[in-house]
């Protein structure tokens, strides 16, 4: 609408300037050496603009005439742009369908049509060599990436995978935080770098790394203090293989701080405590961890934390179990253990009752047990023996300790599982149990998958 308006105007414009040049009637002479032309008016600007229109088209004619190899040269250019980001399109799909011979195919016509963008030649270059498992190819092409500031990153995360490939996680981390230099904020990067810098045993680079993940919350709070805890245990087992107990106590007492509840580190500095003579702290540390996890590893410290007996006092050791039974009364790891001191000081009746009690509560395999221990010493009615030992066969099993990602079962709690997972064994039934999800533990298993998602 507004186009057709403005061509009404000019139309408008060139028929009100003839007008008014014909209603302004005269000549113009013009006399030269013994030439002399006299033209009206109106034909003589009419002449003017006839010499005018056919200047600027003889001068066109000229100056396109003048382009034409530049003019060539461009369209050639913009031709071979086409080609080469259509080749570039292909190539990067015969890569992600795992067609190899395609994509060296179409990565030869990308260096040749991209001659001045060698950022994308290279990278699917590279791309192609790897998918024909020729690293070394593969590997100088991604390092020429790192000269080009703008393609950088691509150059490190492509290395980053063949480290990983290679299983070389020196190099690997060390890419990795070359990479977040670039980067720093990419939440995948720091997830490799965390689980990197856990294997190589550098904790204090690991917590770094930690606490800028809990910050951008890609792991939470909870789990973050429970990785903080692992740490500091696994520094604690490391030092006491090599003799350093200062250090293995400084990292359990800074581990205990931040989790009372947290057995593997009371365990460990139980023993510490009671080898130096602090058996109150000891205690306390039972106490006070059981009202929130009767775990059966606390029974064994407890026992060894009690005071020394009298002479004359031969239920001074049941008592001290009564105490840790009291605490949670509906615990039937306090009732098994005390049912267990019970039989060993031959009070059999009194061993039933807690051994009913706790059957109440939650049948299981150790309960069957001590049942047939019981029998054992009480009547030595070896029938009634084999009665307890095969309900211990199908009885439901115990909290053990085990691997929230692979179902594993361990004999004791470690920081880093048989299979190189950090801090994904816990303490669970083992039958009927769902698998947990582990911040770590999925990282460890999925660092293709992120370095091909991101």
């Amino acid at each position: 609408m507004i186009s057709s308006l403005w061509t009404l105007v000019k139309i408008g414009f060139v028929v009100a300037f003839v007008m008014w040049v014909a209603e302004r009637p005269g000549t113009i002479t013009i006399d030269w050496l013994e030439y002399k032309a006299t033209f009206h008016v109106g034909l003589f600007i009419i002449f003017m603009l006839l010499v005018v229109v056919l200047g600027i088209i003889i001068f066109s004619l000229i100056k396109a005439a003048l382009d034409l190899p530049q003019n060539i040269e461009r369209y050639r250019d913009i031709t071979a742009k086409d080609k080469g980001i259509k080749a570039l399109s292909i190539g990067l799909t015969a890569v992600a369908a795992g067609d190899s011979k395609s994509a060296a195919y179409q990565s030869a016509r990308v260096r040749k049509f991209l001659k001045n963008d060698n950022a994308m030649s290279l990278l699917l270059e590279a791309q192609s060599a790897r998918l024909e498992g020729r690293e070394m190819d593969a590997a100088r092409a991604f390092t020429e990436l790192l000269e080009d500031k703008n393609a950088e990153f691509l150059g490190v995360r492509g290395l980053l995978q063949s480290a990983l490939d290679c299983g070389d996680n020196e190099g690997a981390l060390e890419l990795c935080h070359r990479a977040l230099s670039i980067h720093p904020k990419q939440l995948w990067l720091l997830q490799i770098t965390y689980e990197l810098e856990i294997k190589e045993n550098n904790w204090d680079a690991a917590r770094k790394i930690l606490y800028r993940l809990e910050k951008s919350k890609a792991i939470t709070a909870e789990k973050a203090n429970s990785d903080r805890v692992a740490m500091l245990l696994a520094q604690a087992d490391l030092a006491k293989d090599l003799g350093n107990e200062e250090l293995m106590y400084r990292c359990l007492t800074k581990a205990y701080k931040m989790d009372k509840h947290f057995i593997p580190t009371i365990l460990r500095l139980g023993d510490i405590y009671l080898a130096r003579g602090k058996r109150r702290a000891v205690v306390s540390m039972v106490e006070q961890a059981w009202k929130a996890n009767t775990h059966t590893g606390l029974v064994d410290l407890w026992g060894q934390s009690a005071p020394p007996a009298r002479d004359n006092d031969p239920m001074a050791y049941v008592r001290w179990f009564e105490r840790l039974a009291d605490i949670v009364p509906e615990s039937v790891e306090g009732l098994q253990a005390l049912a267990n001191v019970l039989i060993s000081e031959g009070l059999w009746g009194e061993a039933r009752k807690k051994l009913e009690q706790a059957e109440n509560i939650r049948p299981n395999v150790n309960l069957y047990k001590i049942w047939a221990r019981l029998e054992e010493r009480a009547t030595h009615d070896d029938k009634a023996v084999r009665i307890w030992l095969e309900k211990a066969a199908d009885a439901p099993r115990e909290r053990v300790w085990i691997c929230s990602e692979t179902g594993r079962i361990y004999e004791q709690w470690m920081a880093i599982s048989d299979q190189g997972l950090f801090n994904t064994i816990i303490w669970d039934f083992p039958q009927g149990r769902a698998v947990k999800s582990n911040f770590i533990g999925n990282v460890q298993k999925s660092i293709p998958a992120l370095l091909m998602a991101s």
